[in-house]
């Protein structure tokens, strides 16, 4: 049976008792990391240096855009739901 919750032994470790200066220093790896495979993957089809960074770019800008629409419409759907609970 397939499942978005990994059981307890397919779990990653937990983080908690970390603190969070190490918190942090890992998810800014995590972030490091992702944006490398992005790279990667752009590298793959591109010739050189300069279209790499301007291709990441374009890429950036359009993921952020994506994430202030996805924002935008969060705020949305809060806002409506604080109506229709006489907010």
């Amino acid at each position: 049976m397939s499942s978005l919750i990994p059981s307890a032994d397919t779990a990653p470790p937990s983080i908690r008792h970390l603190p969070l200066a190490k918190r942090v220093e890992l998810w800014y790896e995590l972030v490091d990391e992702a944006d490398a495979l992005v790279k990667a993957g752009l590298r793959g089809r591109l010739k050189s240096e300069d279209e790499l960074a301007a291709a990441y770019r374009e890429w950036y800008v359009r993921k952020m855009e994506q994430h202030d629409r996805d924002q935008v419409r969060m705020l949305q759907r809060l806002a409506e739901r604080e109506v229709g609970n006489g907010r």
